[in-house]
């Protein structure tokens, strides 16, 4: 099997804006409708050789699973006046929790930042047991929606034994005022069947 390896050509991608990403402040690009981050400071979140961390990201199926490509920034003009921006390795912003997922703490702990070590553990830890739900029950809800999901499921248990039709339109609209707080659809609350199917709810509100 041949190896994979990036392209010597880096494209200049298009800044999209700053984010704050498990305490790192990163700085997200578009390229072909794709968003991505910068690798290098993920290397440093976890203590390792920068070097070795490029070549890993660079080549075979790491390069595949990470989307890992070579782009030029674009200038970012400061008080000093427009940087000179370098060639630099980014890999995309969907896949970066897979990264981090697999950074090794034992190796940031003999660095000795072993309270990085434990916050990114414990993170590793929540990421597996979502994980482990998608894969068994066919969802996983962030921690703090699934709670709320609860609630909402038996509210819309409570409107399907309401007769008063005023009662039952307040509670239809109630529902679908909380389920566009938590970022979901309101068709996601099928008001013929008083049903809130907790599948899709939680699709919506998938971790990712």
């Amino acid at each position: 099997m041949a190896e994979r390896t990036l392209p010597e050509t880096a494209p200049t991608a298009q800044a999209v804006g700053f984010i704050r990403f498990h305490g790192l402040t990163l700085l997200v690009v578009e390229h072909e409708s794709v968003e991505y981050v910068p690798a290098k400071p993920f290397a440093e979140l976890a203590c390792v050789d920068w070097k070795g961390a490029k070549r890993a990201l660079s080549t075979g199926d790491s390069a595949v699973l990470y989307g890992t490509r070579v782009l030029l920034p674009p200038e970012i003009r400061g008080a000093g006046g427009a940087s000179s921006p370098r060639p630099g390795v980014y890999i995309r912003l969907d896949r970066a929790h897979m990264y981090l997922a697999r950074i090794n703490t034992n190796q940031m702990r003999v660095q000795g930042n072993a309270a990085g070590a434990d916050q990114l553990l414990a993170l590793q830890i929540e990421w597996a047991e979502a994980l482990h739900r998608y894969e068994t029950q066919g969802m996983a809800v962030k921690a703090g929606r699934a709670g709320a999901l609860r609630e909402l499921h038996q509210l819309a248990r409570t409107r399907a034994l309401l007769s008063d039709p005023r009662e039952r339109q307040a509670l239809t609209a109630l529902l679908h005022a909380e389920l566009e707080a938590l970022g979901l659809p309101v068709d996601t609350f099928e008001p013929a069947q008083g049903t809130l199917p907790l599948g899709a709810a939680a699709r919506g509100a998938r971790h990712g």
